[in-house]
């Protein structure tokens, strides 16, 4: 078993509301969890959103913008 220590910075927190695009449509859904995934292989760190608490959108495949209120 190999242990894993990493530290990563999340450009969201719990509450944010994101913009995203997803098939031509506007979504607007506010962050209710943030999982991270870490490659033990690269090191590759992604950020998994839960948003309005059962839509889960992965920040490598989708590109979000979080507004300032």
């Amino acid at each position: 078993m190999k242990m894993l220590k990493f530290e990563a910075k999340c450009p969201y927190e719990i509450g944010d509301q994101v913009r995203f695009e997803k098939g031509g449509k506007l979504k607007i859904m506010e962050i209710t969890d943030i999982l991270t995934q870490i490659s033990a292989k690269t090191g590759h760190i992604k950020f998994i959103l839960e948003l309005d608490g059962w839509y889960k959108l992965d920040t490598d495949l989708h590109a979000v913008d979080a507004p300032r209120t």
